[in-house]
Parts: structure tokens; C-alpha cells; sequence
């Protein structure tokens, strides 16, 4: 349903220097194994800087890297010139991790040029979530339209990225609003994955006959599709287990009864709750956490050994990591941590049409430490 609303140093060490060689610092993840994936060096440079609290980059239809800053404010920037265009802000309340998030396009852009944005605000029962589209005339967004809210918020655990699927449904994560009963309660659309279709209602196939795709989630920050239309995401944990996973429609996740595999971390309860609650568990887990945000899958040739591959930033961790998938994209077979501690946080991570990749730092977010020039955008490419 829609309704108007106006509105140059080649280094072992990982993250030294301008180039880096790709390379391992540690595992987090017991028996899994963390090791080298190719000795390229990467050279880095920023696109464009100032910036507060960057969320979401996406490339958009006109080859420009479009992105949300938390505030609201949604802009375009050329990745050749780095000449920043305004297009749009939407009324968000900025309330902890609350604000403007997620950001996607409308597959025939050409022909119904909607943008999909993703934010929180105010109503009377506190912070709300809502997704909305505008449509975009060729220099600015037009007022939005609502297609789903009331979407349980808090000043923390909101989610919410956005992906259009091979499917051409919208996925959404939501948080669980900082209250993990929600993630279990499927009459709640807090803690899930999200599919609806490109107008707002709830995609035809649902598993619960509701918008609900997935659930048993606890802060799903990333979502990615794989070219044969593999779901993954990255989520938040507690204090251990934070999870990349493979999103399958109608499972459940676990949260919060799990924690990462069911292995009885979480308590006496974890193993049998799975046995009984159709659980999936993580292709990889990390503790101490890292607090992995946006996702990206790499389908590109230009850096060597990472195709077929993903990869994923982290706020706490401050590096980019690159996760080597199996044959059948249904585990992980390595992981690398590249650039720790060289950009600060880092939230979002995206590959352009040419393979080249792009970090969004998130240093202005309350918890970061903002050098002169934060928020930036970063290019990765081989030196």
C-alpha cells in the first residue's frame, strides 16, 4: 500500500601504507582457516570527502556512485571528477543508529526512475522505520512515497539496507529494535528479511503469506545478491558471534535463543531450539565481534582471485574483509582482513560495473574518531 508523503608501500601488515598486498591478520573464526588470497597490491584514493555518517553507496543507472548520509541527505557523486550533486533529503530523525540507511534502484531506472530509501522517525510510540520510493527527474527526487512502515525502531538495531533481487523483489533488513522477542514473532516485521514487490505489497510466495521472507534476526546490516540469486547477509551479535549468512526464505536464524552455530554458547537451550526451529546457521561467525556492516558480491576480473567472492566492511573491526566462497557458494573456504585500522569505521562496501571497489567510512557515527576530511568515499583498485 502507498500513500503520498511531502515532503606506496607494499606491506605484510595489513592497512599499512597507500598500497597494500592483499593479506591475513588473525582468524576470529575457530577452524576457519584465514589465509592469503592473492599477492596484488591495492592502491587507494579518495573520491570525495566531508561527509557525516555516509550509510549507503550504490552505482547508480547514470555511472555515478550514489549514497545516503544518516542525517538524510541523499547525493550523487562522479567518480571521475568527484563533483558532488544534492538530490534529495528526506525527514528522518537521526536518533543513535537511527536515520537514513538503505538505498536502491528500481531495475528499469530508465523507464520508472524510482529510488528505494530506507529510514526511522518519530510517531507517537517512539522510533519507527519506514521504506519509501521517489521518484527521480533527472536532477532531484520528487516527494516520496510510502510503500511500508511502522517498522519497529530504536537507537539501535534498525537495520535496514535495501536490495532488489534477480527475483525484482525489494528485500529489506530490519532490526530487532533493540527487543530480541521480536526477532522470533513473525507477526512482527522487526528482526527479519523483508520481500516485497517493487509497489509495497508483500511479494507473491512469502513463505507466511506476510512481508515477512526470513526471521530470527538480530541487526542484518548487509544484504548482497549472488549472480544465480543467492541471498547473503551480514549481522551484528551480542558480545560474540557475529554472523555472514546465507538468507533462505521461511528459515529461521535463530535470534536471540542462538548465538552464531548451535553449539551451546547461547546455553542449555541452543542445540534443542535448533533441532526444533528449522535453524540455519552462519557460513562464518566472529568473537570477539566485528561488527560487520554493508556487503557486496564480487563478479568482477580486475582484482585476481576475487571473483565469485564477497566482500563486507566492519565498524568495530575498521577493515574490509573477503570472504572466499565454496564451489556452491554454501560455505566459506578463507578470509582476508585488508586495510585494518587505516580508514577508521568503515560501513559500506561496493563494486562498480568495472570491478573497481568503493568503502564508505563511517567515522562521524558517535563512535568513530573523524579525521579532518570524514565521512570519505574510497577507491580500491590493483596498483
Amino acid at each position: 500500500m502507498r500513500r503520498s508523503l511531502v515532503g606506496v608501500l607494499s606491506t605484510t601488515a595489513c592497512g599499512l601504507g597507500v598500497l597494500v598486498s592483499a593479506c591475513s591478520c588473525g582468524s576470529d573464526s575457530p577452524g576457519r582457516p584465514e589465509q592469503p588470497q592473492s599477492n596484488v597490491s591495492l592502491a587507494t584514493d579518495v573520491v570525495a570527502s566531508g561527509f557525516d555518517t555516509i550509510w549507503d553507496l550504490a552505482w547508480g543507472p547514470d555511472s555515478t556512485i550514489w549514497f545516503t548520509e544518516r542525517p538524510g541527505m541523499i547525493s550523487r557523486v562522479n567518480p571521475r571528477t568527484g563533483a558532488i550533486s544534492r538530490i534529495g533529503q528526506m525527514p528522518v530523525q537521526e536518533n543513535g543508529e537511527g536515520g537514513l540507511m538503505g538505498l536502491a534502484f528500481h531495475p528499469d531506472f530508465s523507464t520508472q526512475p524510482f529510488v528505494y530509501l530506507a529510514y526511522s522517525y518519530a510517531s507517537t510510540t517512539g522510533t519507527r522505520n519506514r521504506v519509501v520510493r521517489a521518484r527521480y527527474d533527472g536532477r532531484v527526487l520528487g516527494p516520496p512515497d510510502v510503500l511500508i512502515e511502522n517498522i519497529p525502531g530504536s537507537s539501535i538495531h534498525n537495520g535496514s539496507r535495501l536490495a532488489v533481487g534477480p527475483d525484482r523483489f525489494l528485500y529489506i533488513s530490519t532490526g530487532d529494535a533493540s527487543d530480541g522477542t521480536n526477532s522470533q514473532n513473525r507477526s512482527s516485521t522487526a528482526g527479519k528479511i523483508l520481500r516485497l514487490t517493487l509497489e509495497g505489497a508483500s511479494a507473491p510466495g512469502n513463505p507466511f503469506g506476510t512481508s515477512v521472507y526470513s526471521f530470527g534476526h538480530r541487526n542484518p546490516q548487509g544484504l548482497a545478491f549472488a549472480p544465480n540469486g543467492a541471498l547473503y547477509e551480514t549481522e551484528h551479535g551480542p558480545n560474540d558471534n557475529d554472523e555472514v549468512n546465507r538468507i533462505e526464505m521461511g528459515r529461521n536464524y535463530g535470534w536471540p535463543d542462538v548465538h552464531g552455530r548451535c553449539d551451546g554458547d547461547a546455553g542449555s537451550n541452543e542445540v534443542p531450539f535448533c533441532q526444533t526451529n528449522n535453524v540455519v546457521e552462519p557460513l562464518a561467525e566472529w568473537t570477539p565481534t566485528i561488527a560487520p556492516s554493508g556487503l557486496a558480491y564480487y563478479d568482477a576480473s580486475l582484482i585476481p582471485g576475487w571473483r565469485g567472492s564477497l566482500l563486507f566492511t566492519t565498524l568495530k573491526g575498521a577493515a574490509l574483509f573477503h570472504l572466499t566462497l565454496s564451489a556452491d557458494g554454501r560455505s566459506v573456504t578463507s578470509q582476508e582482513r585488508l586495510f585494518e585500522n587505516r580508514f577508521g569505521r568503515l560501513r559500506d562496501v561496493m563494486v562498480g560495473p568495472d570491478g573497481i571497489v568503493y568503502l564508505a567510512t563511517s567515522n562521524k557515527d558517535g563512535r568513530g574518531t573523524p579525521g579532518p576530511t570524514d565521512d570519505r568515499i574510497i577507491r580500491v583498485r590493483p596498483q
